[in-house]
């Protein structure tokens, strides 16, 4: 999967790029320029529209990750996916789907490429210490048997230097990992096809089927962590529940915390 990707990507190399199987089920499409790829999957309605529709962009001019941050999305250099997926399952079903995807996206990055990378609870990929990707999940709402929902992608590929400086945390790329220029088409067909796996894996088992992957992966293990919120909780992570919440050894004993967002304040062992 490595050596120079001088073209932007397209369609039919990236649908090349998938198993037989998994093309007769998915439709991808590649944008040169778009506001956001979950925004572009959001626009359409029902689920027979959105189920199995991947949105590849080159670029994005408003990616945004959690809480709306802004997401750094130069064209034609890392991975800007968004894939629509409809459950026939509770919404309580779909606790953990963002850990699960990241455990999937992991999986197959480690089987490609040879990079092992972290996961920071609750939706971020790690290595060695700095920001690499990202997944932001959203549910579209209740529907007469089930819910659709939006999962979006963002993979540092092979981001230049310059196109990274305003990003305001430690952050690297596969490139970085690798020592080598990335092939993107193989690398979003390897991705795409992982992840439209394993979420038909998720709607029969949830993410108990993915936790000992993310914990063997767990970013936050054993680390004096703060969890914002009002009052915030400090203490020592302690790995994700099955549900997916996080446990944090508190003062008050141990918590589990279904959702926010956690900062390390400190390497240690966890006692």
């Amino acid at each position: 999967m490595q050596g120079m990707d001088n073209n932007l990507l397209c369609a039919d190399r990236v649908i090349k790029a998938l198993p037989t199987a998994v093309r007769e089920v998915l439709q991808v499409a590649v944008y040169d320029t778009v506001g956001s790829t979950n925004d572009v999957l959001r626009e359409k309605k029902g689920q027979a529209a959105l189920h199995g529709t991947v949105v590849i962009a080159n670029q994005q001019t408003e990616g945004r990750g959690r809480r709306g941050r802004r997401w750094c999305s130069p064209a034609g250099a890392n991975l800007y996916c968004s894939m629509g997926w409809h459950f026939n399952v509770s919404l309580e079903m779909l606790t953990g789907l963002s850990l699960a995807v990241g455990a999937m996206v992991a999986e197959q990055i480690k089987t490609h490429l040879g990079v092992d990378l972290q996961l920071k609870w609750p939706n971020d990929l790690y290595y060695k210490e700095q920001k690499l990707g990202g997944i932001l999940v959203e549910v579209l709402g209740d529907e007469a048997g089930g819910r659709s929902v939006v999962i979006g992608l963002g993979l540092n590929v092979n981001m230049p230097e310059e196109a990274g400086a305003s990003i305001e945390r430690p952050w690297t790329d596969l490139k970085s990992a690798v020592g080598a220029e990335v092939d993107r088409h193989a690398l979003a067909g390897a991705v795409v096809a992982g992840v439209a796996d394993g979420l038909a894996q998720f709607a029969e088992s949830g993410f108990a089927h993915w936790h000992a992957a993310w914990c063997r992966r767990d970013y936050l293990s054993g680390r004096s962590i703060v969890i914002d919120g009002t009052p915030p909780i400090a203490g020592i992570a302690c790995g994700v529940n099955g549900c997916g919440a996080l446990l944090v050894e508190s003062e008050a004993g141990q918590v589990a915390i279904a959702g926010g967002e956690a900062s390390v304040l400190e390497i240690g062992a966890a006692s």
